[in-house]
């Protein structure tokens, strides 16, 4: 429902609005009455209403006041229709000026209110699907951005894209706010907005599924995000499912990403305490075990499950678990259940780099090996593991066939579109991010052909079509197939079809 707001200073005009117009037929609700100009701008602040129906001639305030502090003074200005009566004409002028919808004289008709409503009601309407539109481009944008961000671009672009949507030039101390919960992530939104931090991001989603904003330290929104946080988990209290961490980063350059790894770790951390509620990355134990991932012996057993070696797993998972500096299974529970964690999100990143479904894989492993948070043994998160690798291993090779397929067929539906311009193996393979030797490969193991007999095919083929269908000379055939030369389109035909074009032409 959309709300209006009814001003004027003669309470029969009120009453007589109120009960003489069928509102909810037209989408409207009535969300408050003024009977002079400071009222209705009060209620128009904090009502925030989709129309206003308001008298020209009113006390202190008058109509036309009303309607320019609003298009001043808000951020979203209401439309307005003017009531007026027949010795205010003047008024009327400069109100439809100042872009007022619409007027009506008194005594009100019912007849033209209900014109104005359904014509009011269509333009409210397809403004808010716009706006709806424009939100959902502005959060698909974001999520790119910090997507990106979070993956480990580190670009002269991607810094000045996010500096200019956080307004934060030359600020250095940033903080990321957190939420992992199972409640509607547009419930929590809706009271982020209401927030509304002017140096903060839109939210965003990151690969596990946590509703995340960043604030850049201006004005005071680090300490309005983290009391959002605080009020949200309070909020909330009741669902131990609800999780608000809160990483802060300062005094380096561009320490978005930074904040971001101190509030997913404290996000973690609360995690497996067990329960729910709020938690700052400063207040965890510095010596805590979670605070520890084995890098080198991840990235060993990220290299094994990339390169498909299969019978080296077994080991790689062996060294992720273990003490690194006596090698024995580590026996520290949670400890190991963080390497784990660390292996499933780098796992996750691959996956995500190839277009896999991320969710689908998980569900896949936890239905194998059930969920990482219920393990209680050594040798049940070694079987994990286990099962985690094999299957990321599969996953991953399978994915990446999928992806190289894709991407040649793409290269292929190219090449018979734009095959008259002047086409380069080498130009193609950087068009469509591949090593030329490996795209020449795939091209003809794709098609049967190498690439330049593949085009020298398409070109032919669409001169002999030009040769059966029009009566162009064989120099602008030769353009129109591809070959700027004549001499060698004509050599090139020759070559193909055992006779020259004009000779092709004459037999058909």
């Amino acid at each position: 429902m959309m709300n209006v707001l009814l001003v004027d200073d003669e309470p029969w005009v009120l009453e007589g609005l109120r009960t003489m117009v069928n509102w909810d037929k037209y989408g409207f609700r009535i969300c408050g009455e003024a009977e002079n100009g400071n009222a209705a701008w009060s209620m128009i602040e904090s009502l925030q209403p989709d129309l206003v129906f308001t008298d020209i001639h009113m006390p202190s305030v008058s109509g036309l006041e009303l309607i320019d502090r609003s298009k001043h003074e808000l951020a979203k200005a209401p439309r307005f229709v003017i009531l007026s009566g027949y010795d205010s004409f003047e008024y009327v002028k400069t109100a439809l000026e100042q872009r007022v919808e619409d007027y009506l004289l008194k005594p009100i008709d019912e007849i033209e209110i209900e014109n104005v409503l359904e014509q009011m009601g269509r333009k409210i309407q397809e403004e808010q699907i716009s706006a709806e539109e424009n939100q959902r481009d502005r959060a698909l944008y974001v999520n790119c951005l910090f997507d990106r961000l979070i993956q480990g671009e580190d670009s002269l672009e991607l810094q000045d894209e996010v500096n200019t949507m956080l307004q934060m030039e030359g600020h250095e101390n940033m903080a990321c706010l957190l939420i992992a919960t199972d409640i509607s992530k547009d419930d929590v939104k809706g009271r982020i907005h209401a927030f509304g931090g002017v140096h903060w991001s839109e939210p965003f989603v990151d690969a596990e599924g946590n509703l995340g904003v960043f604030a850049a330290d201006i004005d005071n929104s680090l300490t309005l995000l983290e009391s959002m946080g605080r009020n949200i988990a309070e909020t909330y209290a009741g669902h131990s499912s609800m999780i608000v961490a809160v990483g802060h980063q300062s005094g380096t350059e561009f320490s978005m990403r930074s904040a971001y790894e101190k509030a997913l770790f404290a996000l973690r951390w609360k995690r497996y305490q067990g329960g729910g509620g709020f938690v700052h990355h400063q207040d965890l134990p510095q010596s805590d075990p979670l605070a520890s991932v084995n890098q080198k012996a991840l990235a060993c057993l990220m290299e094994v499950i990339l390169s498909g070696e299969q019978d080296r797993v077994e080991g790689k998972i062996q060294a992720l678990l273990a003490d690194p500096d006596l090698g024995l299974p580590f026996s520290n529970m949670e400890y190991v259940r963080v390497q784990l964690l660390a292996l499933e999100m780098s796992i996750l990143k691959e996956l995500k780099e190839l277009d896999g479904d991320m969710g689908s894989f998980m569900l896949h492993v936890q239905n194998k090996a059930g969920g990482i948070t219920r393990i209680d043994s050594y040798p049940a998160f070694r079987d994990y593991a286990r099962v985690l690798c094999l299957n990321a291993l599969e996953a991953l090779q399978q994915q990446r066939k999928e992806k190289e397929c894709s991407t040649i067929f793409r290269v292929v539906q190219y090449v018979n579109q734009e095959f008259r311009k002047k086409l380069q193996l080498q130009e193609l393979a950087h068009q469509f991010h591949m090593n030329a030797n490996y795209l020449g490969q795939a091209f003809k193991q794709h098609t049967g052909k190498t690439f330049r007999e593949y085009l020298n095919d398409k070109r032919i083929e669409e001169a002999k079509r030009l040769l059966r269908q029009s009566c162009a000379c064989v120099a602008d055939i030769a353009v129109q197939s591809g070959y700027p030369n004549a001499d060698y389109f004509v050599s090139q035909f020759k070559r193909m079809t055992g006779m020259a074009p004009s000779a092709y032409r004459k037999q058909q």
